[in-house]
């Protein structure tokens, strides 16, 4: 009757598709990681990358039990009396085969253990039990549950566990302080909760503020050149050639460099468990700060999982300051509302901060720790006596450490610090209208080209030799390795690196080499440099690129004339059903993008800025092309730029004033005035990177039109391909079938999640993990976590 029983229950379970066979049961030790207990969890999917390229992803992410130490493993000797369980000798005696066995979800370290039993009729193993688990109960003795799901596939618990994950920004603002740590090296980060995070080792800049270790010994990495069949990433670390996709699909470098510049960081990293996010750290060029999920963000930006918090936290430390003196500075950085029971908004309201700052002394710092790597500090002097708040926090000494500074020219000296005055600086603090982060921001770019750390300075002599291998900066001692020669990244006090004379000097195949010119592109660039490249010498070119108003490929006719892909094309319809309202003005005057979106102006008018008050004009259409600038950027006189710059990749389309510099979207209020007038930042309005984000719903109509005008040209349909045509009902067919499955996939989950409320702070128990309930002989629901590889609980990196 037992196994009658048995066979009733397991039936019922495979119908129910919630299969969860559990890999070494019997605890690994390797190289001193501890794991037992895995399940799983396979990625298996396909989408389409720039409507042409398929990208498939395939992985296997195993979730395990992982404790620290041996001494952590949990529960071995658990005696379990609430389920039934068989011995194997029940079983052969059954004729239950192993196959039986795994479609019950029985182990599968049990499972080989039987037919090992059955193969032999070992009688040392006669009496192993196989426990009867009843759902949503599994595991060796069925002592394990996942806290938010019941009878579901490991498939389905993952994407649960990952969905119920709910943004810091939508919570009530409870701060999450368990965030997990690099544990290999010891740091000081500043604060009480802020730690160490992978993605800040060898990232050039050095986050431990005490020895600095997590930037000790990463110079060697720069001298780090790859095999003929390999990818250099640019932080040094190689991939297999066949990996480089041309930018195309997800990235295989930790630091993302061998995608294209313009693809956009995944914003929802905190609910996706995929190696897209939780293998890679932040470009070097582009949003700096982890959030510790693979989100990448600007310093002090908002994180999903409210790292940015503990950020802040970090620089809340009030050290010798008085009371009101710490509470003011704390209040002008903007970074919090209250402190201490003090709203920061009536002390600016009723001109108590005035009071506040009378308190601190003649010459201090702040914050008390350093605001850039670990030398570089604020110092702000007679501060009472000034008398606009909006000054008050722009500190007037920025100190750091000469040395490793050694082509600065400095003020004065404080304590053991050099300092220069903060005017001599010109520190950005009018651009996102918050300026304390425009100043932080200003100050890691101005001080990127110091030596990085004291260990590099001490071992100067040992790399002095490696010319071919290293460039050294003017008018300092510092060294960079070659490929970071015109990568964007102002690594030299003179700037000489960015000099794209240079440029070619890291003989690397994966460089663009610009026809005609001794310039060759970084894959790091955000946008192309050449109006054409060598590679674009094209003996076929795309149908849905010929004459479609941007020059991009270059070919060869009989004769050995070139010619462009636009070559010839007066007599081509440049407003038809293809051209119209794509973003992309097809026809010199825009006429193919009239009235394609809400804007306020009429027919026969063009939507644009002025230049001279950053307000909504319209243009009439006789006025564009015409030689003359009447919009911000010159966007009613695209064709010189394009003339310049034609690729779509990442199009320059905004044209400075009195000048003949363009500028890309990824140019436009990101702190640096690039323009020689600024206006690339002046009309900018609070939100920072505007062109970058995933919505525009924050966007002001001013800066949605600008967007709109530079951003949609690299969004293009492409027409006449086989993703974009109708002559394939069959996929069509299978689309439908897809979304069918998935509204089914979606109802069995939401079928199955547990009906409690799941509260912020719990639903990130164990962070990347899962959570499972643990049944004890003392106690039914204690939570422990399966954790992906590099984890361990409580969700530390190991």
């Amino acid at each position: 009757m037992k196994i009658v029983y048995l066979l009733i229950i397991c039936s019922s379970w495979i119908v129910m598709n919630c299969q969860l066979i559990l890999y070494d049961t019997d605890v690994i030790v390797d190289e001193n990681i501890l794991e037992s207990n895995c399940l799983y969890y396979r990625i298996n999917t396909e989408k389409l990358a720039y409507q042409e390229l398929s990208n498939i992803i395939d992985e296997m992410i195993p979730y395990c039990l992982r404790p620290m130490n041996i001494s952590k493993i949990l529960f071995r000797n658990l005696t379990n009396t609430n389920s039934q369980n068989l011995t194997f000798e029940e079983l052969r005696v059954s004729n239950v085969s192993t196959q039986e066995l795994l479609a019950w979800s029985a182990p599968i370290d049990l499972v080989e253990k039987y037919q090992v039993y059955l193969n032999d009729i070992d009688l040392s193993l006669s009496n192993e039990l196989f426990y009867n688990c009843t759902p949503p109960w599994f595991g060796l003795q069925c002592q394990y549950s996942f806290a938010f799901s019941e009878d579901m596939a490991i498939a389905d618990v993952v994407e649960n566990e990952f969905n119920i994950k709910t943004s810091y920004l939508e919570s009530t603002g409870i701060l999450i302080q368990q965030l997990p740590c690099y544990t290999h090296i010891k740091c000081d980060r500043g604060g009480t909760f802020l730690c160490l995070d992978w993605r800040e080792v060898c990232n050039g800049r050095i986050d431990c503020i005490d020895e600095g270790l997590d930037e000790a010994f990463c110079f060697d990495m720069e001298l780090n050149e790859c095999e003929e069949n390999e990818y250099r990433c640019h932080n040094g670390l190689c991939i297999p050639e066949e990996f480089w996709e041309n930018g195309f699909g997800d990235a295989d470098c930790l630091d993302r460099s061998d995608e294209f510049a313009d693809v956009l960081y995944p914003t929802s990293c905190f609910q996706d468990p995929a190696f897209r996010c939780e293998e890679h750290s932040c470009r070097t060029n582009w949003h700096d700060f982890p959030c510790g999920d693979g989100q990448c963000v600007q310093k002090f930006d908002e994180c999903h999982n409210g790292r940015h918090l503990l950020l802040i936290q970090s620089i809340s430390n009030q050290g010798y300051l008085s009371d009101k003196c710490f509470i003011a500075m704390m209040c002008l950085t903007q970074l919090i509302k209250e402190i201490r029971g003090t709203v920061c908004e009536t002390l600016f309201r009723n001109y108590f901060i005035y009071e506040f700052i009378k308190h601190c002394d003649p010459i201090f710092q702040f914050p008390i720790i350093p605001v850039h790597s670990n030398h570089i500090r604020f110092l702000y002097e007679n501060i009472s006596l000034k008398s606009d708040s909006n000054l008050l926090i722009i500190p007037d000494y920025v100190c750091y450490d000469e040395q490793l500074c050694d082509c600065l020219n400095s003020t004065f000296f404080y304590e053991n610090l050099t300092c220069i005055n903060s005017s001599e600086l010109y520190l950005t603090t009018s651009i996102s209208g918050h300026i304390w982060i425009d100043m932080i921001l200003s100050i890691e770019s101005y001080f990127r080209s110091c030596i990085n750390h004291r260990i590099f300075f001490n071992k100067m002599n040992k790399y002095e030799n490696q010319t071919l291998l290293l460039y050294q900066c003017n008018n300092s001692s510092k060294l960079i390795s070659k490929h970071r020669i015109f990568d964007e990244n102002i690594d030299c006090c003179m700037s000489d690196d960015e000099n794209d004379k240079l440029s070619c000097q890291p003989t690397s195949k994966h460089r663009i080499k610009c026809i005609n010119e001794s310039k060759c592109l970084s894959s790091l660039h955000t946008h192309d440099d050449c109006p054409f490249t060598e590679n674009q010498l094209e003996k076929k070119i795309s149908f849905s690129k010929i004459c479609d108003g941007s020059d991009e490929f270059l070919f060869k006719d009989l004769n050995g004339k070139i010619h462009t892909d636009e070559s010839q094309c007066n007599y081509w319809p440049c407003n038809n059903m293809y051209s119209q309202c794509d973003g992309f003005w097809t026809c010199p005057n825009g006429k193919d993008e009239e009235n394609c979106f809400q804007t306020g102006c009429q027919s026969e008018t063009y939507a644009c800025i002025s230049p001279y008050n950053y307000s909504l004009i319209c243009l009439s259409s006789q006025r564009v092309n015409d030689g003359i600038d009447d919009c911000l950027g010159a966007m009613d006189e695209l064709r010189s730029c394009r003339r310049l710059y034609p690729s779509e990749k990442n199009p320059k389309r905004f044209r400075c004033q009195n000048s003949s510099l363009c500028l890309s979207s990824m140019e436009l209020c990101n702190n640096i005035r690039t323009c020689p007038l600024g206006e690339d930042e002046d009309f900018c309005d609070k939100n920072r990177f505007m062109c970058q984000q995933i919505s525009n719903f924050n966007r002001t109509i001013i800066e949605d039109i600008l967007c709109r005008s530079i951003d949609n040209e690299k969004n293009r349909i492409i027409h006449f391909s086989i993703h974009t045509s109708s002559n394939y009902p069959q996929s069509e067919t299978n689309t439908i079938n897809e979304i069918i499955q998935l509204k089914q996939e979606k109802s069995h989950i939401q079928k199955h999640i547990r009906s409690e409320k799941i509260s912020y702070s719990l639903s990130w128990y164990c962070n990347r993990g899962l959570t499972l309930r643990l049944r004890s002989e003392y106690e039914n629901n204690e939570r422990i976590c399966m954790c992906p590889p590099g984890w361990n609980h409580f969700i530390d990196y190991i």
